[in-house]
């Protein structure tokens, strides 16, 4: 008898619990939102948080279930908490433009007290407006020119690095290769740093940088699962100290330096610095009410460390993931290669053969190459949203709650055969202005859209295209022997990149059988 008390007694509770998540799991079928059916203990999320599922597939698979039954929206959870997807694109442009103001945070956890957290992405509200206003003007086309000398620069430092596998008729693994790429340009235009990483992979910013893009299962466990004010009082860190106080030094030495020496450099941590002290982005209104217009530019040390370590992670992996996917696709492509190669020959020997920041707006098949390949391998499968006022979905009465985390497919809608015939084919012509005419809006944002559109896009570009042209107007490129199908997405990170490598072959052009 005094066993079985207990027995009773936890077997009322497991049943309880079990009641209780039931219910909890059917909040979106009692909203009249359609869902899928959740796992008890995990919800729909559960592949991806514990690193059985990519990103990519994770969301192309939930885009499917919507798209073929013909709903405007889809129900998920994370483990009990509901979370939302839209498909219908005149939603998906409320939430991100229109109605804005409902949906104005991506929903990531971040706070003071967490180290290298509270850069633009991350923030909300006030604050996140505010910064944004620092920050805009550092990413105008007049700033992209001061800071490309500096990319064009390493980008002979890449040439070079190909041209010895070409003599040596060494095969190379290109996502490794153009990552070394963008962290040496990384280092020199957010941090002032010459990294040499192309030289030497070992080189000291390369080997942090690969760490702080490095997360365990238990670490993305915890910032999906675990209540923010429980991770708060627990100190968690969502990078190692090596990484935290690695670029904390980075910056606070290069500020210091620069101030003490007035050392000026045409890069992002200058202007930086210049904000900071004097609001010069600005300088033309500093005859009238200068007060107000400094304080409005005026950034401290830890807003910079915290942009500059942005700037790292957004530019790094975005823009080799992007170069990697296009030479990937024109490997395997030769005659899109070959019709690449021609335009860029042609728009430099109108530039003396140079890059030039100009050159590459006349590139005309180059910006199809790049927007096709952002397309089919947009890096971010999935842009969060959290809704931060509760939004009634129009023409409806259903109400998404305020806290509630949004999921905007973007893989969905860019692999739709209703807006890209044949989506899994390398077309470039997709963006050709007739079939760009042709289509709704909203079914090409690798950079998200509206107010919280990625205010870095313009230098990413800029650095993928100046990789592309440096490469392509010397070399022709073939796809190892080795990589072959199936090509599946790494399943180990958050963004769309290829499980296994992707091995090349270069050779110089005049060397080329024709």
């Amino acid at each position: 008898m005094s066993v079985l008390i207990p027995l009773l007694l936890c077997g009322t509770l497991i049943s309880l619990l079990y009641l209780w998540a039931k219910r909890a799991q059917n909040y979106w079928t009692r909203k009249g939102v359609p869902q899928i059916k959740p796992n008890i203990i995990f919800g729909n999320l559960g592949p991806l948080m514990r690193g059985r599922k990519s990103f990519k597939d994770t969301f192309y698979e939930f885009y499917q279930e919507a798209n073929s039954k013909g709903y405007k929206y889809l129900g998920l959870y994370a483990g009990m908490t509901p979370d939302f997807m839209p498909v219908d694109l005149n939603l998906i442009k409320s939430i991100m433009t229109k109605d804005f103001n409902n949906f104005s945070s991506h929903g990531i956890f971040h706070h003071q007290t967490i180290k290298l957290s509270t850069h633009l992405f991350h923030m909300e509200g006030a604050e996140w407006k505010n910064r944004r206003a620092k920050l805009t003007p550092a990413f105008t086309s007049g700033k992209m020119k001061k800071m490309f000398e500096t990319v064009a620069a390493t980008a002979d430092e890449l040439t070079n690095f190909v041209a010895d596998k070409a003599q040596a008729n060494e095969p190379f693994n290109i996502k490794e290769t153009l990552s070394r790429f963008t962290t040496d340009v990384i280092a020199s235009v957010a941090f002032g740093l010459e990294s040499k990483s192309l030289k030497d992979p070992e080189d000291l910013f390369r080997r942090i940088g690969k760490k702080a893009l490095t997360f365990s299962m238990l670490n993305i466990f915890m910032k999906n699962f675990i209540p923010e004010s429980i991770l708060i009082a627990l100190k968690f860190q969502m990078f190692s100290p090596e990484v935290i106080n690695y670029f904390t030094d980075i910056v606070k030495n290069t500020i210091n330096y620069r101030e003490v020496n007035n050392v000026e450099r045409n890069d992002f941590m200058q202007l930086m610095i210049q904000l900071k002290k004097l609001g010069t982005l600005n300088s033309a209104n500093d005859d009238e009410n200068v007060a107000d217009e400094k304080q409005k530019y005026f950034v401290t040390d830890e807003e910079i460390l915290n942009e500059s370590f942005l700037f790292f992670l957004a530019g790094f992996e975005t823009s080799s993931s992007t170069m990697t996917f296009t030479f990937f696709e024109l490997a395997q492509n030769p005659q899109i290669q070959e019709t690449l190669r021609i335009e860029i020959l042609k728009v430099l020997e109108k530039h003396d053969g140079k890059i030039t920041y100009d050159s590459l707006f006349e590139m005309e098949y180059l910006d199809k190459v790049v927007k096709e390949t952002l397309r089919k391998y947009p890096v971010l499968p999935a842009i969060p949203r959290k809704c931060t006022k509760s939004y009634k979905i129009p023409d409806t009465d259903i109400i998404i709650e305020k806290g509630t985390r949004v999921h905007i497919p973007v893989i969905g809608f860019q692999w739709d055969p209703k807006y890209y015939p044949n989506p899994e084919e390398y077309n470039p012509e997709n963006f050709c202005p007739e079939k760009i005419a042709s289509r709704p809006d909203f079914t090409w944002i690798p950079f998200g859209e509206g107010p919280r559109q990625c205010t870095g896009m313009r230098f990413g570009l800029m650095q993928t295209k100046i990789g592309i042209v440096a490469l392509l107007s010397k070399f022709n490129f073939t796809l190892h022997p080795s990589v072959k199908p199936p090509f599946e997405a790494d399943e180990r990170i958050r963004l769309f990149a290829f499980k296994k490598d992707i091995i090349v072959f270069a050779t110089k052009i005049q060397e080329k059988i024709i």
